[in-house]
């Protein structure tokens, strides 16, 4: 009897359990998050390549050497969505050394005033833009007047037509997707390298070249930190060149660039550049 009463009593309680399990299942795995994204996780932190050489209001260094600007402010708050870090790597000079440290896997991502373009698509993702923009051909108005006069054009766009005379120089950055259209679209163009936006409209102002051409959002932050040079360069309304700005991904990250996109639509959107130039003209008053 006793036997028959524990067998009983066993099965009753496994009933229990049983019926119990299914009232309240065990807690589910975490789901797998993907390869590309667990490995930054793990590091808990996000590479991200910044061009070395500042190029305001984009990308700026502080008197104590850390980074400030609109794309530096961005990344981190990418990183931060994330939950990670973001850590700089600024050893490439230029803009296409900076798509070159993605490529290479020295970086996860790069923040760096890319544009896209097809050339460097081939080495790595890129983003939806961010921020649209113009590429501004700017000039130097005495030397227009001269070039009127000698070769009877009556606009700046006329001036392609006659771009290989010797005082034609053109001013791009090294590097930059200004310097690959350029030599795509104009090959008899005489080209002469910058470094940086600064010097090479001081270039433009004083005559060393006829012309240069760079992003827009860069050169109105110039023009409106230097207010003076509009009275020896002027920017040409009518040539303008849709410059759209995108974070470049590693090949290998294909998980990590829809994220990155999601990140971009949620909490980004299209950023206006004009809202870019004012509030880092303010933030540059209020330091001063």
């Amino acid at each position: 009897m006793n036997s028959m009463h524990s067998r009983l009593l066993a099965i009753g309680l496994g009933l229990m359990l049983s019926l119990t399990s299914l009232v309240h299942p065990a807690a589910a795995a975490e789901p797998a998050i993907f390869p590309d994204i667990q490995r930054i996780l793990d590091a808990g932190l996000i590479r991200v390549a910044i061009r070395a050489k500042d190029a305001a209001p984009m990308i700026m260094t502080n008197a104590d050497g850390s980074l400030t600007g609109s794309e530096p402010d961005l990344a981190r708050d990418l990183a931060k969505k994330l939950g990670v870090a973001a850590e700089f790597v600024r050893t490439a000079e230029t803009y296409d050394g900076v798509v070159e440290l993605v490529a290479r896997k020295q970086a996860d991502i790069a923040v760096s005033y890319l544009s896209g373009g097809m050339q460097r698509a081939r080495y790595v993702f890129f983003s939806r833009p961010y921020i649209q923009q113009s590429g501004y051909f700017f000039y130097n108005r005495a030397q227009f007047a001269r070039i009127r006069h000698d070769y009877g054009v009556e606009n700046v766009r006329a001036i392609e037509e006659i771009a290989n005379a010797p005082e034609l120089y053109v001013g791009v950055i090294g590097g930059s997707v200004y310097e690959t259209k350029r030599k795509r679209d104009f090959p008899e163009s005489l080209l002469r390298q910058f470094d940086t936006l600064d010097e090479m409209v001081k270039a433009v102002r004083a005559g060393d070249i006829f012309a240069a051409i760079s992003g827009g959002l860069q050169v109105d932050y110039y023009m409106r930190s230097h207010p003076a040079t509009a009275i020896y360069v002027a920017i040409d309304q009518d040539i303008r060149q849709p410059d759209d700005i995108r974070i470049a991904v590693r090949a290998d990250s294909p998980n990590l660039l829809r994220w990155i996109n999601l990140y971009l639509e949620n909490h980004v959107g299209m950023l206006d550049d004009a809202e870019i130039v004012r509030r880092y003209l303010n933030r540059k008053k209020e330091v001063q």
